[in-house]
């Protein structure tokens, strides 16, 4: 699949696995003719996103032809979580748009992201040998991906199908902006994986992420946030980095 146009500027940060290029105020994400459905599916949720009122790119094109295909969305303003000094007000601004997102009326969501479904495609992963082991923790690096997999069927009657909202599905820092002076989000990004979820499944990444760049911050975004249930944080925090493969 080729670029349209000229131009253009490869974007090496984040962990996509399609080919991310800037133009101006575009951004093009290219896949090969086997990541067409999942693009595709990113190309929905964004648009779908646009349309909800909260913070986000558009669709600019789409571009589909037999050896792959092309998604060109707006480029966002601002500055990624991640990049940004953290501070209480940060917290908290993260705290409300994550919030904002998991009360939008779920009903109108017309995507879905089933942990039956979650669970099958950690299966496969496992079964491929594909576990990214990036994505683990030091203590699960040392546990076979069958065990680590044993684990999530163990405690799935643990953690029933609850707490249903707008998931963005990669809730982590670097997929969230701001305004780095207002502090204001201006946008949520990388939305592959957006749907109906437990609210958990955010949260967890969120919390690992915290925990590991900035110890001790995860309790006052959760004062922010609301409730948990750290039996659903433990079970999804391991349930992720096996579905990445």
């Amino acid at each position: 699949m080729e670029l349209p146009g000229s131009g253009w500027e490869p974007v090496t940060v984040g962990e996509s696995a399609t080919e991310v290029f800037r133009r101006g105020d575009v951004f093009a994400k290219l896949c090969v003719a086997a990541g067409v459905p999942e693009l595709r599916d990113e190309r929905d949720r964004v648009e779908w996103l646009a349309g909800t009122g909260l913070p986000g790119a558009e669709v600019v094109d789409w571009v589909e032809s037999f050896d792959g295909a092309c998604l060109l969305t707006t480029a966002l303003p601002g500055v990624a979580a991640a990049d940004l000094p953290w501070s209480r007000p940060l917290s908290d601004s993260l705290a409300g748009v994550i919030r904002s997102l998991h009360e939008f009326p779920p009903e109108k969501c017309p995507f879905e992201r089933r942990l039956r479904d979650v669970v099958s495609q950690a299966e496969d992963v496992v079964r491929r040998g594909a576990v990214n082991p990036d994505f683990l923790t030091d203590e699960w690096r040392r546990v076979r991906p069958e065990d680590l997999l044993a684990r999530i069927h163990a405690e799935l009657a643990e953690v029933p199908a609850a707490d249903l909202v707008v998931c963005h599905g990669d809730a982590c820092l670097p997929n969230v902006l701001f305004d780095p002076d207002t502090l204001e989000c201006t946008g949520l990004i990388d939305l592959g994986r957006l749907g109906i979820a437990d609210r958990h499944s955010d949260l967890a990444l969120l919390q690992a992420q915290l925990d590991e760049l900035h110890p001790g911050a995860a309790p006052t975004f959760f004062t922010t946030y609301g409730p948990t249930d750290p039996t659903r944080l433990a079970f999804y925090h391991l349930l992720d980095p096996l579905t990445w493969g």
